[in-house]
C-alpha cells in the first residue's frame, strides 16, 4: 500500500474484488441466495472460457453515485 501512495494513487483495486461470472459464488452456488436454486450449481467455472476472456480482458473503472462521492469525480476530472 505503501507503494502505491509513493506513486501518488489514491485508490486501488481490491484483488479479487471482482472476477468472472462463472467465478462468481452466486454463480457456484446460486441455492445460498435463492432458495430455488438450493440445488443448482454453476458447474465448473473452466466451463465458461468466454466469461474468463471477457473477464481478463476488462478494464475495471469506478462508478460514482452518491452526492458524498462529488469531491472524487472533481479530483479526477481536474487532472
Amino acid at each position: 500500500m505503501t507503494a502505491v501512495h509513493v506513486e501518488r494513487a489514491h485508490h486501488i483495486n481490491v484483488p479479487g474484488s471482482t472476477r468472472s461470472m462463472a467465478d462468481h459464488p452466486l454463480f457456484q452456488r446460486p441455492g445460498a441466495l435463492l432458495s430455488g436454486y438450493a440445488d443448482s450449481d454453476g458447474g465448473a467455472a473452466e466451463n465458461y472460457p468466454a466469461a474468463r476472456r471477457v473477464h481478463a480482458s476488462t478494464i475495471k473503472l469506478p462508478v460514482w453515485h452518491r452526492e458524498q462521492d462529488l469531491p472524487f469525480v472533481n479530483a479526477y476530472a481536474a487532472r
